[in-house]
């Protein structure tokens, strides 16, 4: 899990990801949760724009997040690490 919000990435980087996930900048960012497709066994980034509700299930373990919840599914998992070359997904 991982919150992505202007003032948890540099603008540039916030702005790349975006971007590259085909998400539009918001003030509030978004929530990832970096999953396995139960099907077809791929990673996949499932994105929660209620960053809020975000950082709840980060202090909590073993909760389903309602299908509702998820606004987007990317193909794979987003390297948010400081200085990577690319955060897209």
């Amino acid at each position: 899990m991982a919150v992505v919000t202007p003032d948890t990435m540099d603008a540039d980087a916030y702005r790349e990801f975006c971007w590259g996930a085909g998400l539009e900048r918001t003030d509030t960012g978004y929530g990832l949760l970096l999953a396995v497709d139960d099907h077809s066994g791929d990673a996949v980034t499932e994105v929660i724009d209620d960053v809020d509700y975000m950082q709840l299930l980060m202090q909590s373990s073993g909760v389903a997040v309602p299908a509702d919840k998820i606004v987007q599914a990317l193909p794979d998992w987003p390297d948010l690490r400081p200085g990577a070359a690319a955060v897209r997904p």
